[in-house]
């Protein structure tokens, strides 16, 4: 089961977004700041076997490294009417990933790990990304 931090849940009448859905503060067991100045923040993430994260968003482009791949979903969500609405839903496919992964700006979703060890990555999220508005 997919469950939003209570905080989230309580901002959904707002049109965009809610700010408390980045992840640092959305999903704290899963989002680790190992670096974070005005240019870039350095996260380590970890989602256990059978562990759903919270839904959260990841508002700036980020350059992945997958430490430790492992099967999953991710269910991506939008606000629609001031609540959050499942509006796709994705595998995340078992296996060796590549060495670095480009990903635009994320809205809000949930990672669940399918598989039998923790799914480990780091994201560098690039803050100051060419078009990318200030941060609300």
């Amino acid at each position: 089961m997919i469950r939003a931090s209570v905080a989230a849940l309580a901002l959904l009448a707002a049109a965009d977004v809610p700010p408390d859905l980045d992840a640092v503060a959305a999903a704290p067991r899963n989002h680790k700041v190992l670096l974070e100045n005005d240019e870039v923040r350095v996260l380590q993430v970890e989602v256990a076997p059978g562990e759903t994260e919270a839904i959260h968003e990841h508002r700036w482009p980020s350059v992945i490294h997958i430490q430790q791949p492992q099967p999953g979903i991710d269910v991506r969500y939008a606000v629609k009417d001031g609540r959050l609405v499942e509006v796709e839903r994705g595998r995340i496919p078992d296996g060796p990933a590549p060495p670095a992964i480009w990903v635009p700006s994320e809205p809000p979703h949930a990672v669940t790990n399918l598989g039998k060890a923790p799914f480990r990555l780091y994201r560098v999220e690039l803050k100051r990304a060419k078009g990318m508005p200030p941060r609300r």
